[in-house]
């Protein structure tokens, strides 16, 4: 009978491990999120945004273009139309979701210093910035000031300080080298003031990888020379920009021969992938898209965050901005509408098979690994826009 016990005993033991580590296997060590972009302008639409990212989300990305460069400069409040919209994207993250903060020292082209952002974005630049190059002290100064502000706002886990930066080297080469020295100073001087903080610089796979370009290699060794001071292998990826949409598995394959070598996670700051046709008539460009090239798109990217060490995965759009469109389609670039299509659900809020895939994966609850060192979990983030930014 002892002897019955005992095997009876190792069995349970046994199972139990077995249970153990199924659950730990099946947890999900990276967060997912969205940016709190709406479909429309109506209030509706934005509280319609906020409760998608309440059920969907457990990190949302912060995205900000443009820089109030006089105002950092000087230390003096920054705008109040700037300040409300800030307000506005933190009373859009959940109160269990991490922050995925992205700012960058670059214009929207990725061409040159990003444009001055007072009462509105997209404002020319102050004249102590005009033809300054990105490493002049006066940039660096200014550029300092404005991340650690956004950083004392938001309460980041995670800080992106330059958007897409290896599309620099393409479009305005000799600018590069000047960038690079702005990434090491902001790096290291961010450091000094939050050590635990996860800092790096995102750049864009399918651009490393489009056909059209001749100088991937060189942007590529470029940009490896930044892997010293990027604390996270920080990607975006629409892969339908450069015709790569059926080569996603091949895109990833890339991704780790080149980069695995840094043993430093993986994060996705931006990804999204066409579930419709897409024509742009300027151009005459049209691109295929559907939702089920969407959903395996999806399952990929969230099957190799399973399967690689990955920090987050951000996906840009959670519904098909038609209704947005219509408003400002008159006034805005043609190319605004390339990302029209990308949603996980339709402009009628449909669900695509995208959505379900998304679900899927989310519905895994997160492993304790998701929290970057030093990270708070429920970082106190201002409601009332008049923080320390002002």
């Amino acid at each position: 009978m002892p002897q019955r016990h005992r095997l009876v005993n190792l069995l349970l033991a046994l199972a139990f491990l077995g249970c153990w580590s199924y659950s730990y296997a099946a947890a999900r060590s990276f967060r997912m999120g969205f940016t709190p972009f709406s479909h429309d302008t109506t209030r509706e639409a934005v509280q319609d945004m906020r409760a998608f990212l309440a059920d969907n989300a457990d990190i949302i990305a912060i995205h900000l273009e443009g820089v109030p460069w006089a105002e950092a400069l000087s230390g003096r409040p920054f705008h109040p139309n700037m300040m409300q919209d800030w307000k506005d994207k933190s009373a859009a993250i959940p109160a269990n979701a991490q922050v995925y903060l992205a700012i960058t020292p670059l214009d929207g082209g990725r061409r040159t210093l990003a444009a001055y952002r007072g009462a509105a974005e997209g404002q020319p630049l102050p004249t102590e910035f005009r033809n300054k190059t990105l490493d002049d002290p006066l940039v660096r100064k200014a550029y300092l000031a404005y991340c650690t502000r956004a950083i004392d706002y938001f309460k980041p886990a995670y800080l992106c300080i330059g958007i897409e930066t290896n599309e620099l080297f393409h479009n305005a080469k000799p600018s590069w080298p000047a960038y690079v020295a702005l990434h090491k100073h902001i790096y290291a001087e961010i450091k000094k003031l939050h050590p635990d903080l996860p800092v790096f610089a995102s750049f864009t796979v399918h651009n490393m990888l489009n056909p059209g370009w001749s100088d991937r290699q060189a942007m590529l060794k470029a940009f490896k020379d930044l892997m010293d001071y990027n604390d996270i292998v920080a990607l975006s990826i629409y892969p339908f920009m450069a015709g790569l949409s059926n080569q996603v598995d091949s895109a990833l394959g890339w991704l780790t021969r080149e980069f695995g070598q840094y043993s430093k996670p993986y994060a996705v700051a931006e990804m999204g992938q066409l579930a419709e046709k897409l024509t742009l008539p300027s151009l005459q460009w049209t691109i295929d898209g559907n939702p089920a090239l969407q959903a395996d798109f999806y399952e990929k990217m969230l099957s190799f965050a399973r399967t690689h060490r990955t920090a987050f995965m951000i996906s840009f759009l959670y519904r098909d901005y038609d209704a947005l469109w219509e408003k400002i389609k008159s006034t805005a670039p043609e190319a605004f509408m390339a990302w029209r299509d990308c949603g996980l659900l339709d402009e009628q809020a449909r669900q695509r098979p995208a959505y379900h895939v998304w679900r899927k994966h989310f519905q895994i609850p997160l492993s304790a690994s998701a929290n970057p060192t030093g990270a708070s979990e429920n970082a106190q983030r201002p409601q009332d826009g008049k923080q320390s930014a002002e």
